[in-house]
């Protein structure tokens, strides 16, 4: 069996943080590239976007923003 890397053995609110920050980060300087691969990204940051805040209300996430409120 594989020993989970810290990222992976880490809470699921870190690991969400973790999804949030690098999907922001993804989108970066967006406008530089052509307006295809614009689309596609911010397609992407939207997908994990929605996914984290999907799963949100099992878990509080206050570090998120739109999520702090939620029970």
């Amino acid at each position: 069996m594989d020993t989970p890397s810290p990222m992976q053995a880490a809470p699921a609110g870190v690991r969400r943080q973790q999804a949030v920050h690098d999907a922001m980060a993804s989108v970066d300087g967006i406008t530089e590239l052509p307006v295809a691969e614009q689309f596609q990204r911010l397609d992407e940051a939207q997908q994990v976007l929605s996914a984290v805040l999907q799963k949100s209300s099992d878990i509080p996430q206050p570090g998120i923003p739109g999520v702090a409120n939620r029970p």
